[in-house]
């Protein structure tokens, strides 16, 4: 029993390494490994407390949003489009959600939450190394070789299809390692972070993803502002350092020429690919959100249903709404944009209440992931990613750490 204890910690782990590997988790097999590991962790955290005969449920501040959301999507799919597709897209809201649970009943001490961020520190360091490695035309493993991505400019992607994603990974994994490196280390631990920080920077603008260069550009102001704020937080001239050093190396790299001619494409790629033909299909998705306000078209059913209201001008099928706020409303209704601001000014709340702790791991890691969250919340405004199972599973356990209770070095 106590080997099956840990399993449920190790399937987290699973979750956030494999995830990534497998192009972002996008293929159906790597869905159907994902809801696998989840049972798998699921069963194990059943069967123990089971076993031990006790169990303590912890409340969290998103416990009444989720059960909106659950409700929400319970109405949607009785009115839904297409009954299998909502059927998936149920299941794999219910794995996010056992997911967040798990986390929360499952990394409980100061060294848990630790291990946890090192994890996902580590796969952020890999997918920045091997994404330059294929950036520069070394790729040892033919496998991660995407060509059915269609790229006017070189653009790092790793081993994500799609380098906007790769982008959304990485700008919720770079806030979490700075906060984390707010709790101070031994020279030789902060020159290893200072060098998987340049990194994942490398790679972050490499993407050449505009809305993740938006988004984490905020987060980090968000971050900056907290700590000057911070009655506890000392170091604000060497913070002004850091600030100025990151700057400027973000405008030297932003020199480069892939850069520079990724920012002039927004007037002039091609119609198919550039902020006005995102702008038409902002317009079919707001005619579907109109026939079907309150209930939407069903969990899942977006590229199903946006058929019947595409623009005119606009001749590619769009599967996704490259705005993912428009997109739950689309599937689910109105409501469920409601849900999403309680849930969270919810958190933002808990959020701030950490930050004023004395402890530096719970102020540290909170500043990071909120940089991290307001990051990605941001960058969905133009995207999809909260849509890629690898990058819903790091904002899961992002959101389910700041949701839980302060960790100490025994228990909550």
């Amino acid at each position: 029993m106590r080997i099956i204890s840990q399993v449920p910690c190790y399937a987290i782990y699973a979750l956030l390494i494999f995830a990534p590997l497998a192009r972002g988790g996008v293929q159906p097999w790597a869905g159907t490994v994902i809801q696998m590991i989840t049972l798998i962790g699921l069963s194990s955290f059943v069967l123990t407390k089971t076993w031990q005969g006790s169990f303590h449920w912890i409340k969290t501040p998103l416990d009444k949003p989720i059960i909106l959301i659950l409700a929400l999507c319970a109405i949607s799919f009785a009115f839904s489009v297409h009954k299998p597709t909502s059927f998936q897209a149920l299941l794999l809201l219910l794995n996010y959600l056992v997911i967040f649970y798990l986390t929360i009943h499952t990394f409980r001490t100061r060294k848990d939450i630790l291990h946890l961020i090192y994890v996902i520190i580590g796969i952020a360091l890999f997918l920045s190394l091997f994404g330059l490695f294929k950036y520069f035309g070394a790729n040892p493993f033919p496998w991660w070789d995407y060509t059915d991505i269609n790229q006017s400019a070189p653009r790092l992607a790793s081993t994500y299809g799609n380098p906007d994603h790769l982008a959304g990974f990485m700008e919720m994994a770079l806030p979490l390692l700075l906060g984390l490196m707010l709790l101070g280390y031994t020279r030789g631990q902060t020159m290893l972070f200072l060098y998987t920080t340049c990194m994942v920077i490398a790679a972050l603008i490499l993407s050449l993803s505009r809305g993740a260069w938006i988004g984490i550009s905020l987060g980090l102001i968000f971050m900056a502002s907290s700590l000057f704020l911070d009655r506890h937080f000392h170091r604000k001239r060497l913070l002004i350092v850091i600030t100025g050093a990151t700057v400027l190396a973000v405008f030297i790299i932003l020199s480069t020429t892939p850069v520079v001619k990724r920012i002039i494409e927004t007037a002039e790629q091609d119609t198919e690919s550039n902020l006005y033909s995102r702008i038409l299909g902002w317009q079919g998705t707001m005619d579907m959100i109109r026939k079907y306000p309150l209930t939407g078209t069903g969990p899942g059913t977006y590229a199903y249903a946006v058929t019947k209201f595409q623009p005119p001008g606009l001749t590619l099928h769009r599967t996704m709404a490259h705005n993912d706020y428009l997109h739950f409303m689309g599937e689910t209704g109105v409501a469920a944009i409601v849900i999403f601001v309680i849930g969270a000014i919810a958190l933002l709340l808990k959020g701030i209440k950490k930050i004023r702790n004395q402890s530096r791991l719970i102020r540290g890691t909170t500043v990071g992931g909120l940089g991290a969250l307001i990051s990605i919340v941001f960058h969905s405004f133009f995207d999809f990613n909260l849509h890629i199972p690898a990058n819903i599973i790091i904002f899961t356990v992002l959101v389910a750490m700041l949701a839980a209770p302060n960790p100490n070095s025994r228990h909550y």
